[in-house]
């Protein structure tokens, strides 16, 4: 497929991590228990439960709403319909009439050839396929989310909307990325920008405040935001939902210096680093999909790509092992993710599923370790293999589903983690490509020295390494190893 490219440049996302707390108010409250979601890959400050005397770091929200689990409100299906509508017309009008894109001119004609022919795998460009289709799949999703749907009902929506696109909305025949790209992606991205969203969001704020909040939901939501104009709500003063916060949100920013080994382009660049932890699955937030999940962004300058990592998970469902007091405490799940990584060895977007065990250990006063483990499913993924289009698919990356595992360790002091170590490998096979298999590995360990109140100091080591095997020719393996050291700065955001 040849994609929207009037979503091409809405990739920003990640960017708007950091406006979305910064933007909410924060409230004083006490202690904070651990706001660490499912399976998240240690390279991220996390505030544990023993920690109640940095009150600093560990500031608690009043126990959730046992009304937290419903769904949204009225469910709006001609409202949510006509979006998913207006999200088809308006992308192709725009190619069609301005842009005067080759697959944009469609007619009844192009829509039977397209049933006829079925779906295929496209020669689109890796960021269109792998991060602007699950952009517009969030669009789609969030057309229903915000309308009073659910998480799977959204969804359902997210699937429709692509499957309308690939049929009818292109002169193209459909194609399988696509449309896995665009639900399960526009699942995991439109649920993390509905709940920020919400987060930001204050109906009983006025003035200036009320103005930058729903800017700043407008930037994660755009959908959200028009359907709060449609019904009026944007400068109306009413009751927020029940379901606005989670038990807690923290923001980490590392920023600082890297050095890429290896005879990189740009081998010395400035980092910053983001992480956002929303919930909490060890104080309950387990009963919808998303209740807790991990944000995770690196962007870098100058030269070479400004993103060279950005990640999203989330629990979509979890069951605690323990009782709540015991020592050592167990929580099973399964997360969806979406994962997109650019470094000197890897070229890589995907779509996730994942199921394994994250556990906490009560180690003494003030000290705290956590683990996980789990194994990975990808459905579909993007892996760059070559540095030249290949004439048949006319890429330079390859579609290979495949699996894997990943093992993390973290230890906290006094509320703040102090070390951190993580692995993780993948095998993948190729389906449309020149490659045949793919194997994935990268490794991290970082260390936190606090400083003064918020602020620390760190260094980090990270290792990735893809291994390509072809029919016809041997290529050695491709490895990025890179060190850090920055400041680092965590905001916890207890909200009222």
């Amino acid at each position: 497929m040849n994609s929207v490219s009037w979503s091409r440049k809405r990739y920003g996302f990640g960017l708007a991590v950091a406006a979305a707390a910064l933007l909410a108010r924060p409230a004083a409250a006490d202690d904070a228990p651990c706001r660490e979601p499912f399976g998240v890959v240690a390279d991220e400050t996390a505030l544990p439960a023993e920690a109640a005397p940095v009150r600093l770091f560990a500031r608690l929200l009043p126990e959730p709403s046992v009304e937290k689990v419903r769904t949204g409100g009225k469910k709006r299906f001609l409202a949510a319909a006509g979006e998913l509508i207006l999200l088809e017309a308006g992308p192709w009008a725009f190619d069609r009439y301005v842009t005067r894109e080759d697959f944009a001119f469609i007619s009844t004609r192009t829509v039977r050839n397209n049933f006829r022919t079925g779906f295929h795998y496209d020669r689109d460009t890796f960021p269109v396929n792998q991060s602007s289709h699950p952009y517009h799949g969030s669009l789609f999703f969030d057309a229903a989310r915000s309308n009073g749907y659910g998480f799977w009902e959204s969804g359902a929506f997210a699937m429709t909307g692509s499957l309308i696109w690939e049929c009818c909305m292109e002169n193209t025949a459909p194609s399988i990325n696509d449309l896995v790209n665009t639900t399960f992606g526009g699942m995991t991205r439109g649920e993390v920008a509905h709940r920020l969203s919400a987060m930001v969001l204050d109906n009983t704020a006025t003035g200036a405040s009320r103005i930058f909040r729903e800017i700043g939901a407008a930037i994660l939501n755009p959908v959200g935001s028009l359907n709060r104009l449609l019904r009026g709500e944007v400068g109306r003063d009413f009751e927020n939902p029940p379901d606005r916060f989670p038990s807690a949100v923290v923001l980490s920013a590392d920023l600082g210096y890297r050095h890429i080994g290896g005879g990189a382009a740009h081998p010395d660049q400035a980092t910053l680093s983001l992480s956002l932890l929303y919930g909490n699955p060890f104080e309950g937030d387990l009963s919808r999909p998303f209740d807790s999940f991990w944000l995770g962004i690196d962007l870098n300058a100058p030269g070479g790509v400004l993103a060279s990592r950005i990640e999203e998970r989330g629990i979509l469902k979890g069951w605690e092992l323990t009782d709540r007091d015991d020592k050592v405490r167990h929580i099973f799940g399964f997360t969806q993710e979406y994962e997109y990584l650019n470094n000197e060895s890897q070229v890589f977007g995907a779509q996730m599923f994942g199921a394994g065990l994250l556990s906490r250990y009560s180690l003494g006063k003030n000290l705290v370790g956590l683990t996980d483990a789990s194994v990975i499913v990808i459905p579909l993924a993007g892996i760059k293999t070559t540095d030249f289009e290949n004439p048949e698919t006319g890429r330079n990356y390859d579609y290979a589903p495949g699996g894997g595992a990943r093992v993390s360790a973290r230890a906290y002091l006094g509320g703040r983690e102090v070390l951190a170590a993580g692995y993780g490998v993948a095998w993948a096979r190729t389906v449309n490509g020149v490659s045949k298999n793919n194997t994935l590995q990268f490794f991290r360990a970082l260390a936190r020295f606090p400083l003064a109140g918020p602020v620390g100091a760190g260094a980090a080591y990270y290792w990735y390494s893809r291994q390509t095997t072809y029919p016809g020719f041997f290529e050695p393996r491709k490895t990025q190893s890179e060190w850090r050291a920055f400041i680092n700065a965590v905001f916890p955001f207890p909200f009222r």
